[in-house]
């Protein structure tokens, strides 16, 4: 008989079987969240470790992140980069892409990945189509159904879109303390998942993350 289902990811469980996180990573963790008080709405482990398997299965060439923050996420993708594979890292605030620099050289995988400070739409219309093999959308809220727009055209046939955040009922209160606001970030949450889910081309699928990661592939 099964127990009643669970409203959160077991993370201890996670992190009981698959192991504890490295020392570079805790090392990022704690510069960034406790030295340098950085909002703690970065990935979780799992989900880290869910972007990293994702990017080895694809061996992506070209990737594109839509939210920087501190570089967690970016340094799980950096480590499932085939050779010659590149990141390029949207983030808006300067202090943030700065730390993110420092944790990416930590890390030992600054090499690979630009970060570009700045509006994450202008520089998205500035790609050429087709030229992308994998984007990770994980900033502002409201924006999901524009950053649908933008980046579907950018993916190759074959090409992955993953959203964090996905299940719609996280705390965002880091980005957006207002409860208004965070109720219309969750409706545009919603009304990005409804769109890939109902897309016929793409195919998609949730993973149970802490957040939820909605992944989607672009078809031929």
């Amino acid at each position: 008989m099964s127990g009643s289902p669970s409203t959160s990811f077991p993370s201890g469980y996670a992190r009981a079987v698959l192991g504890p996180r490295d020392t570079a990573l805790d090392e990022i963790l704690t510069r960034s969240l406790a030295d340098r008080r950085m909002p703690t709405i970065q990935i979780d482990d799992n989900a880290g470790r869910v972007l990293q398997l994702l990017t080895s299965l694809q061996r992506p060439q070209y990737v594109i992140e839509i939210g920087t923050l501190f570089g967690y996420s970016t340094v799980h993708i950096a480590r499932g980069l085939p050779p010659g594979g590149r990141i390029t890292s949207l983030e808006i605030s300067s202090e943030a892409a700065a730390l993110a620099r420092e944790n990416l050289e930590l890390a030992g995988v600054a090499d690979h990945v630009e970060i570009v400070e700045g509006n994450a739409s202008a520089y998205l219309a500035t790609v050429p189509p087709q030229s992308v093999s994998m984007v990770f959308i994980d900033a502002d809220k409201k924006a999901y159904p524009d950053y649908l727009k933008l980046t579907y055209p950018l993916l190759e046939p074959g090409g992955l879109l993953i959203a964090d955040d996905a299940f719609g009922r996280g705390d965002f209160t880091g980005e957006s303390a207002a409860e208004a606001a965070a109720a219309t970030e969750s409706r545009a949450i919603h009304t990005y998942a409804r769109a890939v889910g109902r897309s016929p081309r793409l195919f998609s699928a949730f993973i149970g993350t802490e957040q939820g990661m909605l992944v989607s592939r672009k078809e031929a």
